[in-house]
């Protein structure tokens, strides 16, 4: 059996050396010890055996990311660089977002970083009706790199930080004491099972990503943009006043609302949240534009009451139009709450229908049961 091994692991190293170059296969070192990973691990034999599967089906992730999110990918690799962790922890928010500043999961795990609501306001962010700074790539990067340095200090290697930031610290320490050692290889193995196979292809995927982001031959053959995904894209947080429409801000800074927004997804609705102002990021070349414009512009306060809502199932032979007029919105407004671009419904599709308050009425929210927007 060890010499079947031994051969297929010389083989795997003729092979490799074949097809990557000293200066790829360096690099791909360097990011390893960059995770407290042993460079022997690339000999790895389950990781040689699914690292083209694991190319296949993840350099799409890679790929999105870079195309779609570039304006949040620098704004992520600066914290990670002021905080002094790994900028490999960057490929782990592409695995668990795609970073996607909205996306949820099914354990209503939220934002890049995938946090849960009671670990992310013990990070320090604030969660309420008015924002979901999980939403923020900036804030919620600083609590990410935060609660991993946590981890790491805990455990006492990145690698093993990454692990327990998938499958939690207690899974971890019994995947640990089981295996009698902390040796990635051997918390990975795929008989012993220590870790779920989730958590054992986090990592991979991990590595995968940061290979091939260090693959100048794959960006080129994907994109030859892609090479430029490290470009630095800076944006500045400035104070805003509290209850101000964001399309006003927007328009001082000389930004279309729609850009505005990609910019300031903590923002849940088109206002400013109440109280002592709040804070919003525009590109560095905007500011002496908004700076001039903000000292010249009154800001009207507009209304930051939250509207009632209710859910509609959308029927057989429904549009936008009919179920607008029916519930007496506007049909912009069931876009916005919605977030509809297209006319297309599907049958079964739940809607929020705002309801207008009708301040004559007495006891209307027991009634009618009326729940609030809390968040989406």
């Amino acid at each position: 059996m060890k010499k079947i091994l031994f051969f297929l692991i010389l083989a795997f190293n003729v092979i490799f050396a074949q097809t990557y170059t000293s200066e790829y296969y360096e690099k791909q070192a360097q990011i390893l010890r960059n995770l407290d990973i042993d460079p022997s691990f690339m000999s790895d034999l389950i990781f040689v055996q699914i690292r083209e599967e694991l190319e296949s089906k993840h350099s799409g992730v890679l790929v999105n990311s870079i195309q779609n999110f570039s304006k949040v990918t620098p704004m992520i690799r600066k914290v990670l660089a002021k905080e002094e962790v790994p900028e490999e922890i960057l490929y782990l928010a592409m695995i668990e977002s795609g970073l996607k500043t909205h996306s949820i999961s099914n354990a209503k795990a939220v934002g890049v970083w995938q946090f849960m609501q009671a670990t992310a306001r013990n990070l320090g962010l604030r969660i309420d009706a008015y924002v979901d700074e999980r939403r923020d790539p900036v804030k919620s990067t600083y609590a990410a790199a935060n609660y991993l340095k946590n981890l790491k200090n805990e455990f006492g290697k990145w690698y093993l930080a990454l692990l327990a930031y998938n499958c939690g610290n207690g899974k971890l320490k019994q995947a640990i004491s089981k295996a009698g050692s902390d040796d990635l290889s051997i918390l990975l193995d795929s008989d012993k099972k220590y870790l779920s196979l989730e958590t054992r292809n986090f990592i991979r995927k991990i590595l995968i990503l940061a290979f091939l982001a260090n693959d100048k031959d794959f960006l080129l053959q994907k994109d030859g943009s892609l090479m430029n995904y490290a470009l630095s894209n800076d944006f500045v947080k400035v104070d805003i006043p509290s209850s101000v429409a964001l399309k006003d801000l927007a328009q001082s800074a000389n930004i279309d609302l729609e850009t505005f927004k990609k910019y300031n997804p903590q923002f849940k609705h088109n206002f400013t949240p109440p109280g002592n102002g709040y804070y919003m990021y525009i590109p560095l070349n905007k500011t002496a534009f908004f700076e001039k414009n903000f000292k010249n512009t009154h800001f009207k306060k507009v209304d930051t009451s939250i509207p009632m809502t209710k859910i509609y199932v959308v029927k057989a032979g429904d549009s936008l139009y009919k179920i607008a007029k029916t519930h007496n919105v506007g049909i912009e407004d069931l876009r916005e709450l919605n977030k509809i671009k297209k006319n297309h419904l599907s049958i079964n599709q739940k809607l929020i229908i705002p309801i207008k308050e009708d301040k004559n009425a007495k006891n209307t929210k027991s009634k009618n049961h009326y729940t609030q927007i809390v968040s989406r």
